[in-house]
């Protein structure tokens, strides 16, 4: 079945950086998004989205990337239309009594309209999205996502 995932930005930045969290080598981000584009799945983005992906790519130019191919499916998928679902909707607000990381927040509500899987680096978002089963939202880390693409193809 397609798939489509919420990817935050630092998993853009590692992607492209072919590293983890920490900066060591690790090839899961680059594997997951070349899967993604491989197995025809889909990436969500609105224009938050873009705008955060624009400064992990600035971002770039004080450490290099040392993934390409990353690199080039990233700015492809912010052009066509056939791997990604880009949404203009208003984001609606987040239920009462749900708590996220205020810096998570946006990409909470985000993913909201569509219910994509969100696909982070960052441990707090990833327990806020799983631990608050009210959202129906789903949150997973570059490793976690991969093996979930791989497994469901359409």
């Amino acid at each position: 079945m397609r798939q489509t995932f919420l990817l935050d930005e630092n998993i853009v930045y590692h992607a492209i950086r072919r590293a983890d969290k920490h900066d060591n080598p690790d090839p899961t981000a680059a594997d997951l998004i070349d899967a993604i584009g491989r197995i025809c799945h889909l990436i969500f983005v609105n224009p938050m989205l873009i705008e955060r992906y624009h400064k992990a790519l600035k971002k770039l130019r004080e450490n290099p990337p040392r993934s390409l191919a990353a690199m080039n499916f990233i700015k492809q998928f912010l052009f066509n239309n056939l791997k990604r679902i880009l949404d203009y909707s208003e984001v609606p607000d987040l239920p009462v009594g749900i708590g996220v990381p205020t810096e998570d927040e946006s990409i909470v509500r985000a993913a909201m309209i569509t219910r994509p899987t969100i696909v982070s680096a960052d441990s707090g978002l990833l327990e806020a999205v799983n631990g608050q089963p009210a959202l129906g939202l789903r949150a997973m880390d570059a490793a976690a996502a991969l093996n979930f693409a791989k497994s469901e193809l359409p």
